[in-house]
């Protein structure tokens, strides 16, 4: 049958026209919003539908059972529906930003004695540290100590920062650049509605990260790249455009424990599901009344937060090389996977996720006693040997910053969210678990302080150098 020229009219005319958004969706596709993200400076690019409610109900059954602690903003039921928070949502798009800097782990480093006689182990990381502490990763700010000094010795007792705080604020770095995202899009699709989340809103951007391509959910309950591994800040973008989503990346975890079994307070009660009120993260940051007693000991060296179920994950030792094709079938997920091609873990290639280097405002005489590491064995000071960086830094300086110090030099950094009564509280548990007794007077003094959290954690490090 042949349609005549009114005929072909017609039928044409009758076809529905796309809408004016799915017109836009067309001409902007998740693989043009994915590659203006990497050219924007993010190391993962992916687009989640928005339909991961099996996570999400997970998530709200997790809070049911008090694994979230004393953190009530975890019960926001907009976590558990994304459409309470953007009705038009359609699309979720997931970035990730390397943190990683090419210094040691927290296991390597706890586990390297420290004396007057160092090993080559420990003439090595101090090599390293000192490497790190010589740098200029960005503009240096002022530390002034106090005037509680402790005798002479090569190698101070060390805390540990978790390494996502070394640096500048990853919330304030990475929201600048999913605002430069977010403009691309509008610029693009002037009527679509956007939503930016990094870590501060009720969006759980793992769940949907999971199943961006970005990476797949570990034991440990990080989000796990096959090349990146895990040091990385997620970030998301709701989104009314309706974009195709990427497939999600197999668990690749396979048979390994090892996350579950170095967990120091079992924190991992199994396989994909955290207790968070157990995790030393969750003591030294977001708990503000005291640490129960059963956990004082298991935190450890650990001031702000804990590296440790990341330091131990085998994606995160070493890294498969792009050019190595690695794919499980279902029963290869149940055992070890393939090591060969491996290479070194990535690292971010962001300045201000560098450690902070730290410069006290008046260094003392050359005269005086110090634990600083770059000091002579006499105690007399070497060049700039004041200064220290936030990659295990001594306590020493750390317990000599005061209230105000530490809101100026952590003004732009996630460790004042600890607060600086937690901060104190965090710094004497390390103390009392370092086993140096050096520290007993700063103790005492600290002891006397009005917060009485303060005050029960001291008295508590004081028992434990004590032998009690």
């Amino acid at each position: 049958m042949r349609l005549g020229v009114k005929e072909l009219l017609f039928f044409l005319c009758s076809i529905p026209r796309p809408s004016c958004m799915a017109y836009h969706s067309i001409m902007l596709s998740g693989l043009t919003i994915k590659k203006r993200a990497l050219e924007l400076g993010f190391d993962l690019a992916g687009i989640a539908p928005l339909d991961v409610w099996k996570d999400l109900e997970f998530s709200r059954q997790w809070v049911e059972k008090g694994f979230n602690g004393k953190m009530r903003y975890l019960e926001n039921p907009k976590r558990f529906d994304p459409l309470l928070i953007l009705p038009s949502a359609k699309s979720v798009i997931c970035v990730g930003l390397l943190y990683n800097a090419p210094l040691p782990y927290s296991t390597e480093v706890a586990g390297a004695k420290r004396s007057q006689e160092p090993g080559v182990r420990n003439q090595e990381l101090e090599s390293r540290r000192q490497k790190a502490e010589g740098s200029q990763f960005q503009n240096s700010v002022e530390l002034p100590f106090s005037n509680f000094h402790f005798p002479a010795s090569r190698f101070a007792s060390r805390a540990w920062i978790s390494r996502y705080a070394w640096g500048h604020d990853y919330h304030e770095v990475i929201r600048a650049k999913l605002e430069r995202l977010r403009k691309a899009i509008k610029e693009s699709a002037p009527e679509a509605e956007t939503r930016v989340f990094v870590d501060t809103g009720p969006v759980i951007e793992r769940a949907f990260a999971r199943f961006s391509g970005v990476g797949w959910m570990g034991k440990n309950t990080c989000i796990i790249n096959q090349e990146k591994g895990s040091w990385f800040f997620l970030g998301v973008i709701l989104c009314s455009l309706e974009l195709a989503p990427d497939v999600p990346a197999p668990d690749r975890c396979g048979s390994c424990t090892a996350c579950l079994e170095a967990c120091p307070t079992r924190a991992l009660v199994e396989p994909y599901a955290m207790d968070a009120s157990r995790c030393i993260s969750y003591l030294t940051i977001e708990l503000r009344g005291s640490i129960p007693t059963e956990f004082r000991a298991k935190v450890g060296s650990n001031v702000f937060g804990c590296d440790i179920c990341q330091d131990v994950c085998p994606w995160n030792s070493t890294r498969q090389s792009s050019a190595f094709s690695y794919q499980q079938t279902p029963s290869q997920q149940e055992r070890p996977f393939d090591t060969r091609g491996l290479t070194r873990p990535a690292t971010t290639t962001v300045e201000g996720f560098e450690p902070m280097i730290v410069e006290p405002t008046h260094p003392r005489s050359s005269g005086e006693a110090t634990s600083d590491p770059q000091a002579t064995d006499d105690g007399r000071r070497t060049p700039d040997s004041s200064s220290f960086s936030l990659f295990n830094p001594p306590l020493e300086a750390l317990a000599a910053m005061s209230e105000e110090d530490f809101h100026r030099i952590f003004a732009h950094s996630p460790i004042k969210r600890a607060k600086y009564h937690g901060w104190l509280r965090n710094l004497v548990l390390a103390m009392g678990n370092s086993g140096d007794v050096r520290f007993v007077p700063w103790l005492e003094r600290i002891a006397q302080h009005p917060n009485p959290i303060v005050r029960e954690h001291a008295a508590w490090a004081l028992d434990r150098l004590r032998g009690g």
